[in-house]
């Protein structure tokens, strides 16, 4: 789901597992995700000691290598599984990129209409595929695009850079903590290239506000917060949904055990982020963007050593992942908020704002705005200047492009898996403290959640 979509209705369909390794790698993420991220150990009552046990999807897989050394001029040939919403953004954005010089000849997707769709933004000679295991046999393919719902993130990472393809994969990157360790682990086994959808680290904006607040302009910061607002109205109700389109919702629910596998489901398989079953909810979904930018400007990239949140469906009743909640993270040497409600839609927009002792930071989708300590008595009759401001908005583009030219020079890009995986693992914890109504604390090794 990206900054510009509302709603997560068809964007990013997903492809479901093959059978190769299918039953054990259901059940392990089942168990992994009672262990370390979204709470399912509050509400299941599985052991804590066998649900510690982590997944190791991709581990019997010899990685082939990759399918050709690319010249600076050589034209980069993509694949994408996932063609909804935002998988077709990406198509649309790489291909407006001249410089780009790349070209998708591949798509994959459930729905029927999601594959036509992207096969004409491609030209109409892109090869069409339900299975995503198909698409990837498909030796000239150099890279894949990864827009499929959150809980086949690390399936399809995982079998891409085993089938020798690079990946740019959307955030959240990981369904769970033991997911997202693993995908780490998996792409480390390989030589390929992968890059996570947060694209804030290449936004020229962020890059130079880190750069600032590395100079110590706004001296020991005590508060970081991250908010964001919109008012995305009433989601249908479910026994109002219908669905025209034609799909294959067997694999859409196939990594999931047969206790939560139901008839097809209009609202599950429009509406897939606001079900636990497929998704971390706007928790981890927008969380990502932001809380990614607040531990590369204050901690190191590092994930946090504890988290507590509330949070309610108060608005989309019949859903499950909340559309409202505050959830608050505890660092080493300071604390940050993150705030969400998709009731109201005040400023319409998301920020950062960082507290320190010398000034504060202003980061949103404007571009980023530095003001010195203290903070004038008259403000609102005379507002203060900034110090510094950089105005830029947001970039996928560039996020993109750094992915395309990684892939030629064979350097790591902005936001390597180990990255991602940190930036989701706050969101994770803070999961598990909302289903256990507790604060969840988060272990050295970072795979450990500890509930009371």
């Amino acid at each position: 789901m990206s900054d510009k979509t509302r709603t997560s209705n068809t964007s990013g369909q997903p492809q479901a597992a093959g059978k190769t390794e299918s039953s054990n790698w259901s059940r392990r993420r089942i168990l992994g995700t009672a262990a370390a991220g979204v709470g399912a150990l509050a509400i299941s009552g599985i052991r804590r000691a066998k649900a510690a046990e982590s997944s190791d999807y991709g581990s019997k897989v010899t990685p082939a290598p990759g399918s050709r050394v690319l010249g600076a001029n050589d034209r980069i040939l993509l694949g994408i599984i996932g063609a909804g919403g935002m998988g077709r953004h990406h198509i649309k954005s790489i291909l407006d990129r001249k410089e780009n010089n790349a070209e998708f000849i591949a798509v994959c997707d459930i729905s029927e209409a999601n594959r036509k769709t992207a096969v004409e933004m491609c030209g109409g000679k892109a090869k069409s595929f339900n299975e995503h295991e198909k698409l990837l046999e498909m030796k000239e393919i150099d890279g894949v695009l990864i827009a499929s719902p959150d809980f086949w993130h690390s399936r399809h990472l995982i079998d891409s850079v085993m089938a020798g393809k690079d990946a740019y994969c959307e955030k959240p990157m990981s369904y769970s903590i033991p997911d997202g360790a693993n995908m780490v682990k998996q792409v480390r086994r390989t030589d390929r290239i992968v890059q996570i959808g947060m694209q804030r680290r290449s936004t020229p904006s962020v890059i130079e506000a880190k750069q600032i607040v590395d100079s110590g302009f706004l001296g020991e910061v005590s508060l970081v917060r991250a908010e964001w607002y919109w008012n995305m109205g009433d989601l249908p109700k479910p026994e109002d949904m219908k669905l025209e389109d034609k799909v294959d919702w067997e694999r859409f629910q196939a990594p999931l055990p047969p206790e939560k596998r139901y008839p097809m489901n209009p609202v599950k398989y429009r509406f897939w982020r606001y079900f636990w079953e497929y998704s971390g909810g706007n928790m981890t979904d927008q969380g990502t963007h932001l809380m990614d930018v607040i531990q590369w400007l204050f901690n190191d990239s590092k994930p946090p050593l504890a988290a507590q949140e509330h949070g309610a469906a108060y608005q989309i009743k019949g859903y499950e992942t909340p559309d409202t909640f505050c959830a608050v993270f505890e660092y080493p040497k300071f604390m940050a908020t993150w705030t969400l409600t998709y009731t109201n839609n005040w400023h319409d927009a998301w920020s950062i704002i960082a507290h320190g002792r010398k000034g504060t930071l202003e980061i949103d989708d404007k571009g980023a705005r530095f003001y010195k300590e203290k903070w004038p008595a008259n403000w609102e009759d005379f507002p203060p200047e900034p110090e510094h401001e950089i105005s830029s908005p947001l970039r996928v583009d560039l996020h993109e492009a750094n992915w395309l030219e990684c892939m030629r020079t064979r350097k790591q890009p902005n936001a390597p898996v180990e990255i991602g995986h940190q930036a989701v693992s706050a969101l994770h914890l803070a999961n598990a403290a909302h289903h256990a109504k507790k604060r969840a604390t988060l272990d050295p090794d970072g795979m450990t959640v500890r509930i009371p």
